[in-house]
C-alpha cells in the first residue's frame, strides 16, 4: 500500500513539473497559438499520465482498485478535454 501512494507522489510531482514547463514555455510563443500549445499540452500530459498509470498496472508494480481505475478514466478524459480545446483553438487561429 505505501508503495502505491509513493509511485502516485512521484506521478503527482511529474504532473506539476510538466504542469509548469508547459505554461512557462507556451509564453513565448504568446497568442493564439500559445494558448493551443498550452491546452495541447495540457491534455498530453493527463494522457501520459494515464498511460503511465495503465503500464503500471500491466506490469503488477501497483495493483487495481476501484479509485485507481476511476482515476485513470477522468485522467482520459480530462486530457481529452483539454485536446480538444487545444485543437478548436488551433481551427480558430486558421480561421483568422
Amino acid at each position: 500500500m505505501e508503495f502505491n501512494i509513493l509511485i502516485q507522489g512521484i506521478i503527482i510531482a511529474i504532473l506539476i513539473g510538466m504542469f509548469y514547463n508547459i505554461w512557462v514555455s507556451s509564453r513565448a510563443y504568446g497568442g493564439i497559438i500559445g494558448s493551443a500549445v498550452k491546452w495541447l499540452g495540457l491534455g498530453m500530459l493527463f494522457i501520459t499520465i494515464s498511460v503511465i498509470e495503465k503500464a503500471l498496472l500491466n506490469y503488477g508494480i501497483i495493483t487495481a482498485n476501484l479509485e485507481l481505475n476511476l482515476a485513470q478514466d477522468i485522467l482520459t478524459l480530462i486530457g481529452l478535454f483539454f485536446l480538444a480545446i487545444g485543437f478548436s483553438t488551433l481551427a480558430r487561429a486558421a480561421k483568422t
